[in-house]
């Protein structure tokens, strides 16, 4: 029964895992590269620059589908179920899936904005390209973050839970399956308001240097600051998974 339940877990968790990224990823791109054709109409002759923007807000922004890739992978093809498994560690491979999957949907859905506003004041004022990219850059690093996070939250669900614990009773063995859970879900949304937010501020950055060139450095400084505390609350959730997870 164990046995079967692992498999359940390991390959639910890597269609969660693989399935939540590529669809808010696959948005994010797309809503960047409408926003790159849109700008490209308006000034063809930055065609160019705008393009090479675009592919690497997509590049970007590809970094939590490829989390989710490798974590399926293992999930699927790791061998976690050859040393036996209880009921904890069947909810800790689900969890590992539930992590980086939710867990990577923030951080996509905020540089996909990052990337379209950043192309779009690249449409207004192309000759600027260098602080817009730099700031497109600085919002991309910052909103992928608590991916980062997610990823290291379910590398330890992976290996750091033990396979089997004969002395523990079914009813200690849920409790630990509950906290493995818990802690998927703590990160999984917690990093969503960190990542959105974070790619939301560095992407209204971008429009604003667009219009008021003189601020642009005033701009860049706010919002580094903004994004920095934005990081806090993934970071929070990060602390609590960790908890629940070494418990």
């Amino acid at each position: 029964m164990e046995l079967e339940l692992a498999q359940v877990g390991a390959f639910l968790g890597a269609a969660i895992s693989v399935g939540l990224a590529s669809l808010s990823a696959g948005f994010s791109e797309g809503y960047t590269a409408g926003y790159a054709l849109n700008a490209m109409g308006r000034q063809p002759a930055a065609s160019g620059m705008l393009t090479r923007s675009m592919i690497i807000s997509m590049c970007v922004t590809e970094t939590g589908p490829i989390f989710c890739l490798v974590v399926s992978i293992l999930l699927i093809f790791g061998g976690f179920l050859d040393g036996g498994v209880d009921y904890a560690k069947a909810a800790a491979l689900l969890a590992a899936g539930i992590v980086v999957g939710f867990g990577t949907m923030g951080p996509n859905l905020g540089a996909g904005y990052n990337g379209a506003e950043a192309c779009r004041g690249l449409g207004r004022t192309p000759s600027e390209h260098l602080p817009q990219t730099t700031n497109m850059l600085l919002g991309q690093a910052m909103a992928q973050t608590p991916s980062i996070y997610a990823l290291v939250v379910a590398m330890l669900l992976l290996y750091v839970v033990p396979g089997v614990s004969e002395d523990q009773t079914v009813a200690q063995q849920i409790s630990r399956a509950f906290a493995y859970l818990g802690a998927a879900l703590a990160l999984g949304i917690g990093t969503f308001g960190a990542g959105v937010g974070s790619g939301w501020a560095t992407g209204l950055t971008s429009k604003m240097m667009s219009r008021h060139l003189e601020q642009k450095s005033l701009f860049m400084r706010l919002t580094l600051l903004t994004s920095a505390i934005a990081q806090t609350t993934a970071i929070y959730a990060m602390v609590i998974a960790f908890l629940l997870v070494l418990m």
